[in-house]
């Protein structure tokens, strides 16, 4: 198992400032803060942090563990233990993943870290490139998270300066477009403008700010809800701003597409699932990427999320004695061929039968790799379980064979927030829509398809190839904490349909009468929960503020 970089292990408790401490009557003492930026060290140990924030190893950590859980009841992912009011759709602001996972709260971890590094790291004497590179980082971190709350809570306060007086935190909240203005967008151009001009290897790059700004482009461009309830369109002017920010990627950037396969041993991994290797993280496709580690329990949860039945009994056969792979020569039974690691207390993060369906085309690598259900190791053991998102798994934690540590925190799989194939996918849709389906256009869609297996598409019409490149986006970043945010940018929620809402059966791609808390083949997701509620918590902690909780929610 791996033991990759961890970002910000070694913090002291000054960094530890949520939203709800921005919001108590008497702020931290600020002098040991100003004291502690004295060395570049201190300053390294301080923008670290920011990451941190993102995936800390903690049981409530966002990209570590509970943020994926915001694609829950779409047509992705299902779950059979937790969220019910989410698969109903009766969402409250009292929900557990809103008041006990500290989502909300978390990103606002890393705006106040974000804005003590603008504050102090200025006053540290050290190399001016450097510390702006630096700067750049703590600017970009920032944006991305103002970017992750006004996506899933609205409008939010405009916070920027670290906490001196009650009056840089006690503030109403401002429009959706007040932030992207005069928070997000020109965070990311700084960035841009001074960040480290090189690969991502575990901090965000002036590469990296660029395919996140093209990213904000689009979503600007699309549709979504604004926290008084009117449902709005985007400026198409941003279309060709996405265009024109992804093409700067794919022209200039050290970054490529994967495209050669990685053989270990008797196992193969199709290019499309190299950047995710466990032993080789940060691959030149990765753009922005949370490592973990599996030392001191400071792994990532998702590998026990993802896991349902790891034996695959109702996948691969419905008795333990079944050898259904008796053709191939494999006389095991199922529970033989079940992942010699363990878990407990999976199936939160279960792959919707409609996802692996949507996998229609022949020869398509992305299922097989993506939804895993067999794995063979490099010394050809083979393994079989029901279908379970590859990408948030550590096979060396499902392939143990006893002499390892199976602790579910000590897990080492990263967590890829953006790639190289964001920006081939932002400049194709953003292309098509700005100026129609170009030659470039399609080359950068068919650079992903041609990688999954898949020939290439020529000749298609504006409205065919919008369809074509929404539905390599749900493919391709499937698992990736893309797919709520596509469909609310694109008016997809009322053509959603998923037939199938129930766990695994014994035939593949058929489905069992074990019924899910799920209930959204026949009830509609209502424009309100476009947006999550702001936590009860900090409503009340707002109160005198004049916080209005978004329209539909109590």
């Amino acid at each position: 198992m791996k033991k990759s970089l961890i970002i910000g292990l070694l913090l002291i408790s000054i960094f530890s400032v949520s939203c709800e401490d921005y919001l108590v009557e008497e702020p931290r003492t600020l002098v040991s803060i100003s004291n502690f930026y004295e060395t570049e060290s201190d300053a390294r140990t301080a923008t670290d942090g920011i990451y941190q924030a993102l995936h800390d190893g903690a049981a409530r950590s966002l990209y570590g563990r509970y943020w994926p859980h915001l694609d829950l009841a779409t047509d992705e992912s299902i779950n059979r233990r937790f969220y019910p009011n989410w698969a109903t759709h009766q969402v409250t602001a009292i929900d557990e993943w809103l008041e006990n996972n500290d989502q909300y709260q978390g990103l606002w971890v890393g705006v106040a870290r974000a804005n003590d590094v603008l504050k102090y790291v200025p006053q540290v004497n050290m190399d001016e490139d450097g510390k702006n590179a630096m700067l750049a980082e703590a600017h970009a971190l920032r944006a991305f998270c103002y970017f992750q709350l006004v996506r899933a809570w609205g409008d939010m306060p405009l916070i920027v300066n670290s906490v001196v007086t009650e009056e840089d935190y006690n503030l109403p909240r401002s429009s959706v477009e007040e932030v992207y203005n005069q928070i997000i967008i020109p965070d990311l151009q700084y960035a841009e403008e001074f960040g480290a001009d090189e690969l991502h290897a575990g901090r965000l790059t002036k590469w990296s700010a660029k395919v996140i700004l093209a990213d904000v482009y689009l979503t600007r461009a699309g549709w979504r809800m604004t926290s008084q309830g009117e449902k709005v369109q985007g400026d198409a002017s941003y279309w060709a701003l996405a265009s024109a920010k992804a093409k700067e990627v794919l022209d200039n950037s050290p970054h490529s597409l994967i495209t050669e396969d990685y053989v270990d041993g008797e196992h193969t991994t199709p290019a499309c699932g190299v950047p995710w290797i466990e032993s080789q993280p940060y691959s030149v496709e990765s753009m922005f990427e949370l490592g973990s580690t599996n030392l001191g329990g400071l792994g990532s949860y998702l590998s026990r999320e993802c896991v349902n039945r790891v034996n695959g009994r109702f996948y691969w056969g419905a008795g333990n004695n079944d050898t259904p792979l008796i053709d191939e020569g494999i006389d095991l039974t199922i529970v033989e061929m079940g992942w010699t690691g363990g878990t407990t207390n999976g199936g939160v993060l279960l792959v919707s039968p409609d996802l692996y369906s949507a996998f229609d085309e022949e020869g398509d690598e992305r299922r097989d790799w993506g939804i895993l259900t067999r794995y063979t190791t490099p010394d050809g053991r083979t393994f079989l379980s029901q279908p379970q998102f590859r990408k948030y798994m550590d096979i060396d934690f499902f392939t143990d064979d006893g002499t390892g540590d199976v602790s579910f925190n000590r897990t080492g799989n990263n967590f890829i927030l953006y790639r190289y194939a964001d920006a081939l996918l932002i400049f194709a849709e953003a292309e098509n829509e700005s100026i129609g389906p170009t030659v470039e256009a399609h080359s950068a869609l068919n650079e992903i398809r041609n990688r999954a297996g898949l020939p290439s598409l020529t000749g298609l019409s504006q409205v065919d190839f919008r369809t074509a490149v929404l539905k390599e986006r749900r493919l391709e970043l499937h698992a990736e904490v893309k797919r709520r945010f596509d469909l609310i940018r694109t008016d997809g929620f009322t053509e959603m349909e998923m037939d199938l809402i129930t766990v695994w059966g014994i035939e593949q791609g058929s489905a069992t009468d074990i019924i899910l808390n799920a209930n959204y083949g026949t009830v509609p997701w209502p424009d309100h929960e476009w947006l999550m509620p702001i936590p009860e918590s900090e409503m009340n902690l707002n109160s005198l503020n004049g916080w209005d909780q978004n329209d539909g929610y109590n």
